[in-house]
């Protein structure tokens, strides 16, 4: 699957579109298609529900093309360069978010439009003859993205309807009613028990990029880790780290050198658990464009790189964290335009595109070392602050740095050097606010970045974080669509 997904949904337009532009005549208009696929006919074999899977994985690049707004632009480490105008962009950066803003909506719809495939799946493979094992993965996977797809939403948005089949008609959409994020929940761990069942790896290069066990367990974890049950946590990045085997060709291990974890030439690497697949050289909505968001909107750069929109540039509070001989400066550039020096997130470069909505770098969700620090943090929370500080350690050196010994013996100051070190070592990947989140800190760290004196096009003044915007509002239209049944977070 790396690289070569290829929707068939989309093949389809593609094949609608140019019959149309060669058959439009008022004959062709008043005769109704006879061979128009449906779902009772679709849904015929083994390749029709494999090509709806696949669907669900390329729908996958639209929701995480806003994820960064989320878990970047909303905390302190992504600003939106005010000179854009994207006011939908600059109330998240300033958490003065309202109901009708449009990457609330997309975010919302995009998600469900891959739930929906994923219960198209779930829904049509028990009618279909195919070997057991080929079934149980396909189910599985569908689960795996659909759980993903929840724990997204239930941390964006809190209580969201949770849909489980596919909705046939407008009466049965408007039947839904948001349930509690605790319902949620434990729809999300059934489904990620369930996806540990996959296969540990993939051997045909078709399917290197689907979701794993691996991949099951880590997210699982992470869930786990969010609800603050460190104890079931603990037990899942434990099977993690232990497998697959150290010598083994698949095992995931911190790689030598940080830059090469992003390297577009490098997909699905050792690091890499699990991530959303884009491809150079295909069409826009195959390549990858966060390149382009985090070029400044101004002429600053040269060739294909001379301008970006601006929505997803590095703060300049971040860039300070850095230590000067910290290896992952390499994922970062600075270039000075007229107006400021801008500091930008090289994770999304990729040397062969030619267009910068066309990087064929991966969003990376899960890898390696997000498990290593979150194992660091469960252990800190269980009091094995010792153990904690070895694994905090592990990602340090790979960096090129020491860490403060006295760190072993003090629970507390363990925990914000792993707050720091996740900053560090994931900046710009989509986990800062999720993170602050988590770990209730979101508020206090927030509150004090909106006071620090930022300059005027990094953020505005007199902006903070209350109660009530640890969630995101429901999108308007959902609400007004449907009032009895969506009502609208407190605060909005």
């Amino acid at each position: 699957m790396t690289h070569n997904i290829v929707s068939p949904a989309k093949s389809l337009i593609y094949v609608v579109l140019v019959f149309l532009s060669t058959s439009c005549s008022k004959e062709y208009f008043d005769k109704y298609p006879t061979d128009q696929p449906t779902e009772n006919t679709f849904y015929s074999d083994e390749v029709s529900v494999k090509q709806m899977l696949n669907d669900a994985y390329f729908s996958l690049r639209e929701s995480y093309r806003y994820c960064f707004a989320f878990g970047d632009l909303a905390a302190d480490d992504v600003y939106n360069s005010k000179f854009n105008n994207s006011s939908d962009h600059i109330t998240i950066n300033e958490s003065n978010v309202v109901a009708d803003n449009g990457i609330i909506n997309e975010m919302w719809t995009r998600s469900y439009a891959t739930i929906a495939r994923a219960n198209l799946v779930l829904e049509n493979i028990e009618n279909i003859t195919i070997d057991p094992a080929r079934k149980a993965q396909y189910i599985n996977e569908a689960k795996f993205l659909r759980a993903l797809m929840y724990f997204n939403m239930v941390r964006i948005y809190g209580d969201v309807p949770l849909v489980l089949k596919d909705v046939k008609t407008p009466a049965e959409a408007l039947s839904y009613t948001r349930e509690s994020t605790e319902k949620v929940y434990e729809q999300i761990i059934e489904d990620l028990k369930n996806a540990e069942q996959l296969p540990a790896s993939y051997t045909a290069n078709a399917d290197i990029g689907r979701a794993t066990k691996w991949a099951a367990k880590s997210l699982l974890a992470k869930v786990y880790l969010t609800r603050k049950q460190y104890n079931e946590a603990d037990l899942k990045l434990a099977e993690v780290l232990a497998g697959p085997p150290a010598s083994g060709a698949n095992a995931f291990h911190l790689l030598a050198n940080y830059a090469d974890i992003f390297d577009a030439a490098k997909p699905n690497n050792s690091e890499v658990i699990f991530a959303v697949q884009y491809a150079r050289g295909f069409d826009p909505l195959q390549g990858n464009p966060f390149v382009n968001y985090a070029m400044a909107n101004e002429d600053i750069g040269t060739g294909i790189l001379k301008r970006g929109t601006g929505t997803f540039l590095m703060t300049e509070a971040l860039h300070a964290q850095f230590d000067s001989d910290d290896a992952r400066r390499s994922m970062i550039s600075e270039l000075t335009g007229s107006r400021r020096r801008y500091v930008f997130t090289k994770k999304y470069y990729d040397n062969q595109m030619t267009s910068t909505i066309d990087a064929g770098n991966d969003w990376i969700v899960l890898r390696y070392a997000d498990v290593v620090l979150m194992y660091a943090e469960t252990q800190n929370q269980l009091s094995n602050t010792t153990i904690a500080f070895n694994y905090l350690e592990a990602v340090r050196q790979r960096a090129g740095l020491t860490t403060d010994q006295s760190l072993r013996n003090n629970q507390t100051a363990m925990k914000l050097a792993i707050e720091n070190e996740r900053r560090l070592e994931l900046f710009n990947e989509g986990h800062r606010w999720f993170d602050l989140k988590r770990t209730d800190r979101l508020i206090p760290v927030m509150n004090a970045h909106f006071a620090s004196g930022l300059s005027n096009d990094e953020i505005g003044s007199g902006n903070s974080v209350e109660d009530f915007e640890l969630v995101f509002p429901v999108p308007r239209y959902q609400v007004n669509l449907n009032p009895d049944k969506i009502q609208q977070n407190t605060g909005y």
